[in-house]
């Protein structure tokens, strides 16, 4: 099978069964992702939702927030790196 084929999966979301197609080569990381989604939804129970879409809309503004601060981190991060390089290009051909 090559990594570019399909397949079709099972995965379980708040205890609803989703059949997938996924890329044989992104399979672990849906899983992953369906796990990890499954551990934030669990978290939300003890707010006693009388909807699973409300556990699972808190779940994903909880991911999303991640993602967001993640990504400001990392544009941080980008823009230190960017500093010192220009100070190490300063020193280099001043």
């Amino acid at each position: 099978m090559q990594p570019n084929e399909s397949i079709l999966i099972n995965v379980n979301i708040d205890n609803r069964a989703m059949r997938l197609r996924v890329a044989v080569k992104d399979e672990e990381d849906v899983r992953l992702s369906a796990q990890v989604l499954n551990q934030r939804i669990n978290a939300f129970k003890s707010f006693h939702a009388q909807e699973p879409i409300d556990r699972l809309s808190w779940a994903a503004l909880d991911l999303a927030g991640e993602v967001v601060r993640h990504g400001k981190t990392h544009r941080n991060q980008d823009e230190l790196l960017e500093q010192e390089l220009s100070d190490i290009e300063r020193l280099l051909f001043a």
